[in-house]
């Protein structure tokens, strides 16, 4: 007997991405990194090590370590959020599945933005839902504009997911346009699902969340990986009210159990004084690393690009120099850079690469050079 997978994942496969990242060879400057080049700080270390040493390694309950559920809480404590309307899951990945699970009807409708993060399309389907894209468009700068999402939205509608600072643009959405959009959906009895896992990682003004905006509306996911530097500790939350998040816990229960024990006691020292401070250390470095990629960039023929506002990806506009899949194809077999099309991101990145400047200083300069000689620069 030939075992067969079962027809929903019919046309899911690796990312693209993925697929880059494993066609480079050894040595490869990486530009496309989608996690901070650092170690974990210190603080966060010694506390996971402290864990182990004091026999932090079974089972927490189901939601969580109550005392990281509260710390999470304080970052919403202008929503009155407490312990209760929070649940530790196993990266943001998780809780993003976790939320589709609880929210979405099978033959529901999802609204994901384009270009976005690859894994929205890929998880409503895997629930049993339908992938409706909205456009991001290129000449608004990859802004959101509530008439766009609206347009739409379907008796079928489940979910909305809105996303910022974007992943690959950097971008953070007008303050009205959210505004406008979370309450029509308040109207119509849709929820929203915010993902704001770069949230922290801001650099020019505040970007506002729709759980400022519409708080009983909806739900946050965030988590630990791209702020403090702890992709493989696998910490992330959802966030949202009680009666939801106890649904959830659920539905995560039947899924992983729990978040690692001796994960969720290093992430506990996050929230510290110590952990703020290697916080806002990291963003001050990312702030350095963007404007040099920047500076390199400025050096490079016939490109466009905006600095990013959030995150760590400028999304540089290559159409003039053909196109984009092709263009990071022979950048990493010719010049050994990795590079993202924009193809990886929807249809709407077409003609872009994305560039992280979660690398170190000298990969940046290196690995933006090189293209540019690959672009005749």
């Amino acid at each position: 007997m030939s075992l067969k997978a079962a027809r929903r994942l019919d046309g899911i496969e690796r990312t693209l991405i993925r697929k880059i990242f494993d066609r480079a060879p050894n040595g490869a400057i990486n530009l496309g990194l989608g996690q901070p080049d650092l170690p974990s700080p210190a603080v966060v270390c010694l506390a996971g090590i402290r864990g182990i040493v004091e026999q932090h390694t079974r089972y927490t309950t189901t939601a969580g370590d109550e005392e990281l559920r509260r710390a999470v809480a304080q970052r919403y404590a202008a929503h009155e959020v407490g312990p209760e309307s929070v649940l530790i899951t196993v990266g943001s990945q998780e809780a993003l599945y976790v939320a589709c699970l609880t929210l979405v009807e099978e033959g529901g409708e999802v609204l994901y933005p384009d270009p976005g993060y690859p894994a929205y399309p890929t998880v409503a389907r895997l629930v049993g839902a339908v992938p409706v894209s909205y456009p991001l468009p290129a000449e608004r700068a990859f802004r959101l504009t509530a008439e766009e999402v609206e347009r739409r939205l379907s008796e079928r509608t489940s979910l909305v997911i809105l996303s910022a600072p974007s992943n690959p643009t950097g971008v953070c959405h007008p303050a009205d346009e959210l505004q406008r959009l979370v309450w029509e959906l308040e109207r119509r009895g849709i929820a929203w699902l915010s993902d704001e896992v770069y949230a922290s990682l801001i650099f020019d003004g505040p970007s506002p969340s729709p759980a400022e905006l519409a708080p009983a509306g909806g739900v946050v996911i965030s988590g630990l990986s791209k702020e403090m530097c702890m992709t493989g500790w696998r910490i992330g939350w959802l966030v949202g009210p009680p009666q939801l998040i106890e649904r959830a816990t659920a539905v995560h229960q039947h899924v992983v159990t729990c978040a690692p024990s001796v994960s969720q006691r290093a992430a506990l020292a996050a929230f510290g004084s110590d952990g703020l401070h290697a916080r806002r250390t990291w963003v001050e470095r990312l702030r350095r690393r963007r404007d040099l990629m920047g500076r390199e960039l400025a050096r490079l023929p016939r490109i466009r690009y905006a600095t990013p506002e959030g995150g760590f990806y400028y999304f540089v506009d290559v159409s003039a120099h053909g196109e984009a899949l092709e263009l990071a194809r022979r950048i990493l077999d010719r010049r050994e850079v990795v590079t993202i099309p924009g193809e990886a991101f929807g249809r709407g990145g077409a003609g872009y690469l994305r560039l992280s400047f979660a690398a170190g200083e000298t990969e940046i300069e290196r690995g933006v050079a090189r293209i540019g000689e690959e672009l005749g620069g």
